[in-house]
């Protein structure tokens, strides 16, 4: 069998990392188990996101691909008999990153 050129299997092995990494952001990641509490359920909420390159990855200077999942809770799904509530989960570090970025322009402009 003859052997493939070194660029076509490194092109081939980003492309199995990024296949990978896809499959890491099922619906099992953004669905959690279901927690049993005082008569209902509890299924925890998360959005993710896949960040980086696609099938065409160009690789650093040392070869390695640049991509990741990012994960982060967004809810609670609750479940009480025949009732299914949605419960929002208020995510501080955002709202201090708006708060912050906010005041940054404040006093940017005010300078001026």
């Amino acid at each position: 069998m003859p052997t493939q050129p070194r660029d076509e299997e490194k092109s081939r092995k980003r492309k199995n990392v990024a296949r990978a990494t896809l499959d890491q952001a099922s619906a099992k990641r953004v669905y959690g188990e279901p927690i049993e509490i005082e008569g209902g359920k509890i299924i925890p909420v998360a959005a993710v996101r896949r960040c980086g390159q696609q099938e065409d990855d160009r690789a650093d200077e040392k070869g390695r691909g640049c991509s990741y999942v990012s994960i982060r809770p967004v809810g609670l799904v609750v479940i009480r008999g025949d009732q299914v509530e949605w419960e929002s989960v208020f995510d501080y570090n955002r709202a201090a990153l708006a708060v912050a970025s906010v005041l940054g322009l404040f006093l940017l402009f005010r300078r001026r």
